[in-house]
């Protein structure tokens, strides 16, 4: 048996233990307005850090568990002394913990929050401080964990890194149609950032100007419609390139790869590992680079996985970066102390609305509906995103239960579902585990999501980290109506009660009551909410408007070289 297999196995032997535990005559309608147990029924502790553990390095991480008799974690907030950190990412998986330990939701009991710890050094250094937990259930019951005295590095660890390599002059070979452009990405397989690299090509291609080629780190399904396109890809590695040594071969091999091809302009599309390099073979070249981030978390944990002097060259190259670009002014924040803010813009991406209105048009919901399995009179709550912890499938879950028995006709179902990934089984079986498992469904990922947009009655996005999410875009076109997380560019998407609903991320009840409230608003209210979402979209994210803005960046850029 598989390390994997013992694991997935660890899963449903504990959540399938919970329904004893989770009978439905002994479950509230409203869990969240149940009584009070008392404070003993809770248990948790700190793991990560430990004791008198003394921090050092670029992150600091607060890890545990936390877990009540009566429901699951609703949220963990975390402080340092008197300082609030934040709330702690929940529904980590804890097979770990026992059943008897007679906690109803042990094995999703765990909860994580990663923040820069450069920042705390600059304040913190060479003292001492204790790290509080508090975590609070659904019926409001409060819990602090054991708190942990930690203590700060006397100063920063600083790594001196070399210069990096003056760029090298390159002779074009040839000159196609248009500026010669290479693009960057880090994937091909299907993805809010990859499909937003797809609708651009398009439009770049339909005005002219640009002889593209994309560069790839791991194959997919899209390499095969770029090459329908015209537009000739070349596949590199997923090989680690997270040490110095590795990075550079890696840009060395790229670059001898892009000399004969006489590029004149590069497009970096993400700012994960897999893509960076890019930015620094551009540099190599002698070409501008324009960046598209679309990732909101600070660098020292994006990038935290790199030796210091990979992150360093990471950040050299976004300096020297000739535009960034953002779709959400939150992020453009995030990134702004690394690149002179006059090179820095948001540009909400666009959508192409021409496929989603044709398939509108001829559109039987009813039909769908019968052919996936879902109830003629189902209110059909919806959740698109593969399954990974900070899309948050696992709270909103357990948010639907915790309201579920009020709204019999609701069913929610999940699309993205992997085989074979952990955090696919680790629903799968909190969904297999609820007292109400028969009002939701975990589908597989599919490439046609559209038919699902078409069905659902609403979209819930309870991602604890989003910048603006293409599905939320996709649903909003649809005129199906949206409840998100206030997140980073949600908020500046959606206005509360006007064009969609906002909740706070990280927390389960507050979840599960704007789920209550919204699935108990009038269909009028949705309609009309749905509508002005639609009237949204259409206007601040036109795919020809978007495709424009970038065309002239692009140019300004080559012609300021």
């Amino acid at each position: 048996m598989t390390s994997f297999d013992e694991r997935a196995n660890g899963i449903r032997w504990r959540l399938r233990a919970m329904r004893r535990l989770w009978a439905p005559e002994a479950q509230p309608s409203m869990t969240f307005l149940a009584p009070e147990p008392p404070e003993e029924e809770a248990m948790g502790m700190i793991d990560h850090p430990p004791p008198n553990a003394k921090l050092s390095g670029e992150l600091f991480v607060v890890s545990g568990w936390a877990a009540f008799k009566v429901g699951p974690t609703a949220r963990v907030e975390v402080w340092l002394d008197d300082r609030f950190l934040g709330r702690a990412r929940l529904a980590q998986p804890r097979v770990d913990i026992e059943e008897t330990k007679e906690m109803s939701h042990g094995a999703t009991s765990g909860f994580e929050l990663t923040a820069d710890l450069g920042r705390l050094l600059e304040e913190h250094a060479g003292e001492r401080g204790t790290v509080r937990v508090v975590a609070t259930g659904t019926a409001g019951q409060s819990h602090e964990l054991e708190p942990v005295s930690v203590s700060f590095a006397t100063t920063k660890a600083v790594t001196q890194v070399d210069s990096l390599p003056a760029p090298v002059p390159v002779t074009s070979v040839r000159k196609g149609d248009g500026v010669r452009t290479v693009v960057f990405t880090h994937q091909l397989n299907l993805g809010g950032a990859q499909l937003y690299l797809m609708d651009l090509l398009r439009g770049l291609r339909e005005r002219g100007g640009f002889d593209l080629t994309v560069v790839s780190a791991m194959d997919g399904s899209l390499r095969e419609e770029l090459e329908e396109m015209g537009i000739p890809v070349h596949i590199t590695s997923m090989l680690p390139i997270d040490d110095l040594a590795s990075h550079l071969g890696r840009v060395d091999e790229l670059t001898v790869w892009a000399e004969p091809h006489g590029f004149e302009l590069a497009f970096v599309n993400t700012a994960t590992a897999l893509s960076f390099p890019g930015a620094e073979v551009a540099g190599r070249l002698g070409i501008p680079v324009v960046w598209a981030i679309h990732e909101s978390f600070e660098p020292a944990i994006l990038w935290a996985g790199f030796d210091r002097d990979v992150r360093e060259r990471a950040e050299s190259a976004l300096a020297e970066a000739r535009f960034a670009v953002f779709e959400a002014e939150a992020t453009q924040r995030i990134f702004e102390p690394l690149i002179d803010d006059s090179r820095c813009l948001t540009l909400p991406y666009g959508l192409d609305m021409a496929p989603i209105d044709a398939k509108r048009s001829s559109f039987d919901a009813a039909l769908e509906r019968k052919r996936a399995g879902v109830p003629a009179d189902a209110r059909l709550v919806l959740c698109v995103g593969t399954i990974e912890p900070r899309k948050a499938q696992v709270p909103l879950a357990q948010a639907f239960e915790l309201i579920a028995g009020r709204h019999p006709d609701a069913h929610l179902v999940f699309v993205g579902g992997r085989k074979r990934d952990p955090n696919s089984v680790l629903l799968e079986e909190c969904i297999e585990s609820s007292p109400h498992g028969d009002q939701m469904r975990l589908i597989p990922i599919t490439p046609d999501v559209d038919p699902w947009y078409g069905m659902a009655d609403l979209l819930v996005c309870a991602s604890d980290v989003e910048s603006l999410p293409r599905t939320v875009l996709e649903a909003m076109a649809w005129e199906t109506p949206v409840l998100a997380t206030s997140v980073f560019g949600l908020p500046e998407l959606i206005e509360h009660g006007e064009n969609g609903w906002l909740c706070e991320p990280r927390d389960v009840s507050g979840l599960a009551t704007i789920l209550d409230e919204v699935l108990s608003t009038a269909p009028e209210t949705h309609d009309r909410i749905a509508a002005r979402a639609r009237a949204l979209v259409e206007d601040r994210h036109s795919l020809s408007k978007y495709a424009d803005a970038i065309a002239k960046l692009l140019n300004e850029a080559q012609k300021e070289d």
